[in-house]
């Protein structure tokens, strides 16, 4: 059987929806926190560039159950049933199957072995938004959780020709492909934080200055969690936008991730 070439890294994030119950205040936040302009056509829209480009999805639904509301991450399959059941068998749920999604790929969303939500998707060809360091776009996912070998062990089942490169335990970490391009992250919570903080997949969006970006979100309603936090490969905080989808704001150095 020919292999088929995807016009995206395998097991990177390859789209991205924010899903909230209402859009009061969003598109003021995600304008001064990132630079995004909110183009909503009823319940359904964008986040876009100043140039147009699609960063991801926004979903309104005021139905929208507690546990759904916030960013979701779709990782780029290479054969959708054939990561769905390397993903089953090392512990994750199916939640939904024909997750419908605001760009043309067939996908899947799953809990996680830790009880935390990600999806799996195959996008058409030019259809993926992979991730970029370019100011506004998601850069990457970090699934997070309070056990980070167990961790790494399902990462490595989900897509096993993806390579951790585990520089620092105390540090993210990352998946990377055979090019040596960072996928995904790794990081476990903190013990202390562990009882409030619960296992989960945080999008990271890509700043000019964070510290700009954080005073920015708090200003224009959001929440900053965390902030000025200097790993090898950045500066990052994190942040709970109007409707509580909470992201990473990440100040790339000049050496990349």
């Amino acid at each position: 059987m020919t292999e088929t070439v995807r016009d995206y890294p395998v097991g990177a994030s390859v789209w991205q929806e924010l899903r909230v119950r209402g859009a009061e205040g969003l598109a003021e936040f995600y304008r001064a926190t990132l630079g995004l302009k909110l183009e909503l056509d009823g319940d359904r829209g964008y986040l876009v560039t100043e140039s147009g480009y699609r960063v991801g999805g926004v979903v309104v639904d005021a139905e929208l159950p507690e546990a759904e509301i916030g960013w979701h991450v779709f990782l780029g399959a290479d054969d959708l049933d054939a990561a769905v059941a390397r993903a089953t068998a090392a512990g994750a749920t199916v939640l939904r199957r024909d997750e419908p999604l605001l760009i043309d790929a067939p996908s899947v969303w799953l809990l996680d072995p830790f009880g935390a939500p990600f999806g799996l998707a195959v996008p058409a060809p030019g259809a993926a938004v992979p991730g970029s360091t370019e100011l506004g776009k998601l850069v990457l996912v970090d699934p997070t959780n309070h056990d980070i070998d167990a961790q790494v062990e399902f990462q490595q089942a989900l897509f096993p020709s993806n390579v951790h490169d585990p520089v620092d335990p105390h540090d993210v970490c990352f998946f990377r492909n055979e090019d040596g391009l960072a996928l995904r992250g790794s990081y476990a919570v903190e013990e202390a934080a562990r009882a409030v903080l619960p296992p989960h997949w945080l999008a990271w969006f890509s700043v000019a200055d964070q510290a700009a970006a954080v005073d920015a979100a708090a200003a224009a309603g959001g929440t900053v969690n965390v902030r000025d936090v200097v790993s090898r490969f950045g500066t990052w905080g994190v942040v709970v936008d109007p409707s509580g989808g909470v992201f990473k704001t990440l100040q790339v150095t000049e050496s990349g991730i």
